[in-house]
């Protein structure tokens, strides 16, 4: 994160003020609450000494986020959005930055009676902001990282940009934090290849398993051990990607979200599409391949230094769709296995 040409000066939010308290509502999906650790850095760094609390889906607290203050955990099945905001009132936050787009989140902020609620239009929901901004730039023309740092501009003597060599962004684990949570079965730290083939969102994000068991092949033939991570549904994804192979291991449904991150801490590289494990990798700054199909690396791309994105944009790109809608799946499937491996074993050696 670095400031774009130091005299640009922003306009001021009328009223602003600077904060007394600042409450964050982080994003619900894993892979934006990690990019928006950016925006959780400038803001402790612009706004030193005073608490900076974070509310994060119920699940993300376990991992060390960056604040100032108190992780709160928001179980949407347990409570509403409207109730958890007025849980928050007398509780001294002069400012609530709204990180999600969605209406609840804003819905929360305004039953919450802090002052000022920072977020974007969108949704029905700028009456329960205070201000609602607009965006800068056109949708998903820019790294979402800096959707989020814009937000901050008003308090800030110069544009903030968020760029693969200076986000400021990612998770720091304390001492000894990562073999604290290693999975079991996990081998020794820097001696294997993870690989992530799912994503929460939709089939057209992954990668086809054929490729991924080309890879793991090639990975395997050349001495490096394949670990396959992911949720319990993708259990069959690791046993196809796997077959074969003599030393790879399916951890799917074997790893919390902390067996996870330690896990990824402590491997020689990461291999995945477009997902809040390739986002975790990324915050973790481990060297790594990602995989685009029918989302915008500029968009979500990973900010690391050491990641690598292989991309292949079709007339169709991207579509953001769930699934292919013209069922070619053509981004995905003409991505091929060979140059994949040929880039994993020249950043292995």
């Amino acid at each position: 994160m670095v400031p774009t040409g130091g005299s640009v000066a922003v306009d001021p939010l009328p009223g602003a003020g600077e904060p007394e308290a600042v409450l964050i509502r982080t994003p619900n999906w894993l892979g934006d609450l990690l990019v928006s650790t950016a925006f959780i850095r400038a803001v402790l760094q612009r706004f030193p000494g005073i608490r900076v609390d974070l509310i994060v889906r119920r699940g993300f607290e376990v991992l060390p986020l960056p604040q100032r203050g108190r992780l709160l955990p928001f179980d949407r099945q347990a409570t509403s959005a409207g109730a958890f905001g007025r849980a928050l009132r007398g509780q001294g936050y002069s400012h609530l930055f709204v990180l999600p787009p969605s209406f609840s989140s804003a819905w929360m902020a305004w039953r919450s009676g802090i002052p000022r609620r920072i977020g974007y239009h969108g949704e029905g929901r700028a009456w329960l902001l205070s201000p609602a901004l607009r965006h800068r730039h056109a949708p998903r023309s820019v790294h979402l990282a800096q959707e989020y740092l814009d937000l901050l501009q008003p308090w800030l003597d110069a544009p903030l940009q968020a760029t693969p060599e200076a986000p400021a962004a990612g998770l720091e684990l304390p001492a000894g934090w990562a073999e604290a949570h290693r999975p079991p079965r996990a081998p020794a730290p820097g001696s294997y290849v993870v690989v992530a083939p799912g994503a929460e969102y939709g089939p057209a994000k992954m990668w086809p398993v054929e490729h991924y068991r080309a890879v793991a092949a090639a990975l395997d033939g050349a001495g490096w051990p394949v670990l396959v991570a992911g949720l319990a549904k993708d259990r069959p994804l690791g046993e196809a990607i796997l077959a074969g192979t003599g030393r790879g291991l399916n951890l799917c449904g074997e790893t919390d979200l902390r067996g996870l991150t330690a896990l990824l801490a402590d491997a020689r590289l990461l291999i995945s599409n477009d997902s809040g494990a390739m986002h975790l990798g990324a915050a973790l700054g481990l060297p790594q391949l990602a995989l685009f199909g029918s989302t915008n690396p500029t968009w979500t791309g990973p900010l690391n230094p050491r990641a690598e994105v292989l991309y292949r944009a079709e007339a169709c790109s991207p579509c953001y769709a769930r699934e292919c809608p013209l069922g070619h799946f053509r981004c995905m499937r003409e991505l091929r296995p060979e140059p994949v491996a040929e880039r994993a074993l020249a950043l292995l050696r």
